[in-house]
């Protein structure tokens, strides 16, 4: 299943773990357990959200994100966890 859900993840678009989950048949709290593994393996990382060391939070950082739709619901930040290969 890690298979699969790296493959979904490289097919490229902006997927939601909720999406992900439905797609690989199983739950989100499966996937984000499957996507922290991934991490760990260095197979993923996380989306920069800012400098380090700035002070800068990804909300700050919004304005100038190529991924602002990605996370964005209703004008408001939603906290998205970020992931690039």
């Amino acid at each position: 299943m890690l298979e699969q859900l790296l493959a979904e993840i490289r097919s490229g678009g902006t997927l939601e773990v909720s999406a992900l989950a439905e797609r690989l048949d199983t739950t989100p709290e499966l996937v984000t357990v499957m996507l922290e593994h991934l991490q760990r393996a260095g197979h993923l990382r996380p989306y920069p959200a800012g400098e380090r060391g700035t002070g800068q939070t990804c909300g700050d950082a919004c304005a100038g994100c190529s991924l602002k739709s990605a996370c964005q619901r209703e004008g408001k930040a939603a906290g998205a966890r970020l992931w690039q290969g």
